[in-house]
């Protein structure tokens, strides 16, 4: 007996329409009730559903990056594995941070997978372009911002942590703060900052008595906190432009008998899962990577199905979590 879109409707309570528009549609990934759906027509033995397995190739994507220490290398891979369960793509780290011609070796990554995501955050537009021109057409995101995006490029709001970040200071009546700045030539962390500081400079009760040019490192918190105490301010309300600066911050506070949040207090960026396993525990703003993941994989669909001719920039949004750290 033929198979009929109709029968397949009522069995699953949708609309013909609605059959017909899952049946048809390639994608990576499907929700709850266009799984239910295709489950239903493979159980009646539609032969769509053989097709349905063809299409379902796997597309190995390389995430290509400089890897360092710290927990925010595995929180990144994490929450792409986490967006890829039950999509048909597979996402592989590849770190190029030993190679003396990245630029090189990131086009020969791209043209050895289906795709690739680059988080270099160094890389300016003419690496990119170059990138761009050798890459035999792979379908490549960016997942770190550059002012003219040369290819689709996600990243997080980074602007917005920074001025929630002081948003908050400035609502709880903390008008003398500082900031702990990430690298100068990284886009990024420019970003945080300017958030910070165009909310700090939009309201006169506030004030910006110190800033610190960090490298993202422990190290370069523990540098911070001395360079404080050097110019001897006391009492103030910092945003540091990563987690690994603010725990370097933290933990030569805890070793000079300075208190946190009592005498100081801080806010972090990325939201990295030590964040809830320190002492004191660490306010920061939260960095979805499984949405990101989400977004990029969305992305990509769209680039094979030809649906986006020209490079875009999508902003993940952040929201910021108070702890202990930044406790009245």
């Amino acid at each position: 007996m033929k198979v009929t879109l109709k029968k397949i409707a009522e069995k699953s309570n949708v609309s013909i329409p609605t059959v017909c528009r899952i049946l048809k549609r390639k994608k990576s990934s499907y929700n709850k009730k266009e799984l239910r759906v295709i489950k239903i027509a493979n159980s009646l033995g539609y032969p769509y559903i053989e097709y349905y397995n063809q299409f379902k190739s796997i597309q190995k994507i390389a995430i290509i990056l400089k890897l360092g220490t710290g927990e925010f290398y595995s929180s990144l891979l994490n929450g792409f594995i986490e967006a890829s369960i039950n999509t048909n793509y597979q996402f592989n780290i590849i770190s190029i941070v030993k190679e003396k011609n990245p630029v090189q070796k990131a086009i020969e990554i791209a043209n050895q997978h289906d795709g690739a995501c680059i988080f270099l955050t160094e890389f300016k537009e003419k690496e990119y372009i170059k990138i761009k021109n050798n890459t035999l057409n792979k379908p490549i995101i960016s997942i770190a911002p550059i002012p003219n995006p040369v290819f689709n490029t996600i990243t997080f709001d980074s602007y917005r942590g920074g001025f929630l970040t002081a948003k908050f200071y400035f609502e709880n009546g903390l008008n003398n703060v500082g900031l702990i700045c990430g690298p100068n030539d990284n886009t990024e962390a420019n970003n945080r900052k300017n958030g910070f500081i165009d909310f700090v400079n939009s309201n006169k009760s506030m004030n910006l008595n110190w800033i610190y040019n960090g490298d993202y490192s422990i190290e370069s918190g523990h540098a911070a906190f001395n360079d404080l105490i050097e110019n001897n301010i006391k009492r103030i309300n910092l945003f540091s432009c990563n987690d690994a600066m603010a725990i370097g911050f933290i933990k030569e506070a805890s070793e000079k008998n300075v208190k946190i949040p009592q005498e100081i207090k801080i806010t972090g960026y990325d939201n990295l899962p030590i964040c809830v396993n320190m002492t004191p525990t660490l306010s920061s703003i939260k960095t979805n990577y499984k949405k990101l993941g989400k977004q990029v994989i969305f992305t990509f669909d769209n680039l094979s199905n030809k649906s986006l001719t020209e490079s875009t920039l999508s902003l993940i949004p952040v929201e910021l979590i108070n702890r202990d750290s930044t406790k009245k």
